[in-house]
């Protein structure tokens, strides 16, 4: 059983084949997505996959390069749907300081505000995390544990130094295509000497599609690919890899 840990699977790039999507995934052995709802029009939709799809999980936020996606007037939105028996987590949110113009004071409201909801309703959190990873390791610490598996940073792009000081404070760390393509042997090192009970897969999609399908559209079936990569680093079989990994699922998600 392998687990695509985050997709954007309610994206319009999926309208026109959802339904054969989600079962090619399914045959791949991809038996569970979360997907990622960010916003008054995207969390809505990501629940409704919830509901339509068996193994469809959701994570709700705001995403940190589209605050005004949801306004704090209409925070009731993301409270309510926290609420939901199928979330799992709330985010993506975190800190971007790749795309201009950013606020980095606006940003920080958000995620510290998307903390303290994942804190009050008991739910791991899911971080992006761009060019800004000294101030969201920051904001972490202040913010403290609040549970036993707190989250984890998604498609993480950062060196080894940075990785422990995430694992330090109970977080996992997520990889998805980059992990196969040929310019990323340092995330393959990372992957390679990194605790094994700390990582997970996802493949971000529509974006960043794993080899040999680079350029394409993604598409959650593609995390075995990112699977067998993974099994290739670690010197195990593809059964093995996948058994770890969704262990860790279990922990962080209870799914």
């Amino acid at each position: 059983m392998i687990t695509d840990t985050h997709a954007h699977l309610d994206y319009p790039d999926y309208d026109a084949d959802r339904d054969e999507v989600v079962e090619r995934a399914r045959q791949a052995g991809v038996t569970q997505i979360i997907t990622i709802g960010i916003g008054r029009k995207s969390i809505p939709s990501s629940l409704a996959l919830c509901d339509k799809y068996e193994g469809v999980f959701a994570a709700v936020g705001v995403h940190p390069t589209s605050l005004d996606a949801l306004g704090l007037e209409e925070w009731t939105l993301l409270e309510d749907a926290a609420k939901h028996p199928r979330v799992v987590a709330i985010g993506e949110t975190g800190l971007d300081y790749h795309h201009e113009p950013f606020d980095k004071g606006r940003q920080r409201d958000y995620f510290l505000r998307q903390l303290d909801l994942a804190k009050r309703v008991d739910r791991p959190v899911v971080i992006h995390c761009r060019n800004a990873y000294e101030d969201a390791v920051k904001i972490l610490r202040e913010f403290g544990r609040f549970r036993k598996e707190p989250g984890v940073m998604h498609c993480f792009g950062a060196d080894r130094a940075t990785a422990e000081q995430v694992y330090e404070m109970g977080y996992m760390i997520s990889v998805g295509g980059i992990l196969t393509f040929k310019n990323a042997p340092a995330l393959r090192e990372l992957v390679e000497a990194m605790p094994r009970d700390r990582l997970l897969l996802e493949t971000d999609c529509p974006f960043l599609a794993p080899a040999p399908h680079r350029g394409k559209r993604n598409e959650p079936g593609w995390t075995r690919l990112v699977a067998e990569k993974l099994a290739e680093i670690w010197k195990v079989s593809l059964e093995e890899a996948a058994r770890q990994v969704a262990a860790n699922v279990k922990r962080v998600f209870g799914i």
